[in-house]
């Protein structure tokens, strides 16, 4: 008897997800995530059947295609924020009476109907149990099929290609719902459980199959008690005894021996569940047994109408209907006793369930503040010492800088001592210019200490800059030894003086060269002109015939 399953959710980067790897997995393939930077890889996975886009109707007649990887990529592009939904995915059952083919056609239809319902493209994957999960205890008629679906509609642009561009009905708020007069999200669900049903029992009728129902139990008249969510540990654990099962049932019988297996659950909650499932399937007998009753006695009447009898509508005989209504009040009495002991037996796992959570809860933020404390520490620690490291830096810099200064002035009294220590260097009793001659000595022995490979960085910048200073001071100098030149009076001491001046400062110029500042160049150059324009003036003075 097909199972009526057809559950929704979404498929969001707020839960860590991405629709890529979501439809990697789901259909078995090999795809890239271009905004991750990774490249998924299930192309080895088992139980897929089949896998196939399915575009609405509006763009089949457009003969348009598009690949699994362009798809799921383009709706990751198209979102921004960091928790949004970028998929939904439909779960549905398929009928393990019909055929392969059938339950293909059946996925297909409906996940067709469902692209052209929001205007969206689906991905269509069917599944089957592998051998791995049937030895593990699955369902082997469990047929499924997972429909995802982008959450943006789907339109082309001018180049005819499929772009994503609006938010589907499914995706928007019920406020936003409200206000476009569509029913709540919750409203919307349930009709799409009813489109799942509505299709399959279409394809269920044509082979005479029981139908499904999309409605609860509940409303069935069904009175069915819902087992305990299981959980990730308690299911790691049933799964791995049944496996240890399996292998001792194995190495038996490769010793020639018989191990019946215990399939009692590993767990307390396991434990409940199997008593919640004795419970549920003897109410459910006892109601398919009831309707069975009623159903045979429809059709004694329906068959008696068709022989041209008249029966009365009565109920079953009186002591079938007894042995029935005792057989049901004792099951149910049984049932109930079961309930209330599994609902006290509940009650009493979610408290134990709850306190465990709020110690788990209390143990973690107490190590998590220890921790952050103790993070806190080393921090504040390193910081300490970074700063620390930093001031013995920086004093040690200081302190290296003060001996590397120390240094060049002891160099420079050593250059301006050898400059002055050799007479024979001077040519001129003039002390203007032998000023001059000393600086260009000077000089010269500063640009030999810049271009020493020993000479540090800091003393290389004082030692230019005592070059700089000397030589705007040469400037100066030049310029009021030219004033006291003017003042001499004698034609001929005027024209000496300028001629050993003139050529002490050219030839100082020429030492400088291009090495200093451009303002000291501009004084000396300033100087030199001043000092070549005097000297012409002298020279005409004596072709006029002036002599003093």
């Amino acid at each position: 008897m097909a199972i009526f399953v057809a559950s929704t959710k979404s498929i969001s980067r707020g839960k860590g997800q991405s629709a890529v790897a979501s439809a990697s997995y789901r259909a078995g393939e090999k795809l890239e995530d271009k905004r991750y930077g990774k490249v998924h890889d299930y192309s080895k996975r088992y139980g897929v059947m089949s896998a196939d886009i399915i575009l609405p109707s509006s763009l089949k007649d457009k003969e348009v295609t598009i690949n699994r990887g362009e798809i799921w990529n383009k709706a990751e592009q198209a979102e921004n924020r960091k928790d949004a939904r970028v998929a939904r995915e439909w779960l549905v059952n398929l009928p393990y009476e019909l055929s392969e083919k059938e339950r293909k056609e059946l996925a297909h239809r409906f996940s067709q109907k469902l692209a052209d319902r929001y205007g969206v493209i689906a991905d269509c994957a069917i599944h089957k149990p592998t051998d791995k999960e049937i030895e593990r205890g699955a369902d082997p008629r469990n047929f499924h099929a997972h429909i995802m679906l982008t959450t943006r509609q789907v339109e082309l642009n001018k180049n005819n290609e499929i772009i994503l561009t609006a938010k589907s009905t499914a995706e928007l708020s019920d406020k936003k719902r409200r206000e476009l007069g569509l029913e709540r999200m919750s409203h919307e669900v349930k009709q799409v459980r009813q489109l799942w049903e509505s299709v399959a029992n279409e394809k269920l009728a044509e082979h005479g199959l029981d139908l499904i129902d999309s409605s609860s139990y509940k409303s069935q008249g069904i009175d069915i008690e819902p087992q305990l969510k299981m959980g990730s540990v308690a299911t790691k654990l049933e799964r791995r005894k049944y496996a240890e099962e399996l292998k001792k049932a194995k190495a038996a019988k490769e010793k020639g021996e018989y191990y019946e297996i215990d399939k009692s659950p590993a767990t307390k909650l396991g434990v409940i569940n199997e008593i919640i499932n004795e419970r549920n399937e003897l109410i459910f007998n006892l109601e398919i047994e009831d309707n069975k009753l009623i159903n045979d006695k429809a059709e004694q009447i329906i068959f008696a109408k068709k022989q041209g009898q008249d029966i009365e509508h009565t109920t079953p005989p009186p002591t079938k209907a007894i042995s029935t209504d005792v057989v049901k009040s004792n099951a149910v009495a049984q049932a109930l006793a079961l309930a209330k002991s599994v609902k006290s037996k509940r009650e009493q796992e979610k408290i134990a369930e709850a306190k465990a959570r709020a110690e788990e809860a209390m143990r973690l933020q107490q190590q998590r503040e220890a921790e952050q404390a103790k993070q806190k520490a080393i921090e504040q620690a390193k910081l300490e010492q970074a700063r620390a490291e930093a001031a013995r830096a920086k004093q040690a810099q200081a302190e290296q800088r003060q001996l590397e200064i120390n240094q060049f002035k002891e160099h420079k009294q050593e250059i301006y001592a050898q400059a002055r220590a050799n007479p024979d260097n001077f040519t001129s009793e003039n002390k203007a210019v032998i000023a001059i001659q000393v600086a260009t000595q000077a000089v010269q022995g500063l640009n030999s200490y810049i271009d020493d490979p020993s000479t540090t960085n800091t003393q290389r910048r004082y030692a230019v800059h005592e070059r700089d200073g000397l030589a705007e001071l040469t400037a100066i100098q030049a310029q009021k030894a030219l004033t006291a030149t003017k003042e001499l009076y004698g034609r001929s001491d005027r024209k000496t003086h300028t001629n050993e001046l003139q050529g002490a400062l050219d030839n100082f110029a020429k030492v400088t060269s291009d090495n200093v500042s451009k303002e000291a160049q501009k004084s000396l150059q300033d100087a030199q002109q001043a000092i070549k324009d005097y000297s012409n003036e002298i020279n005409r003075s004596n072709s006029y015939g002036m002599r003093r």
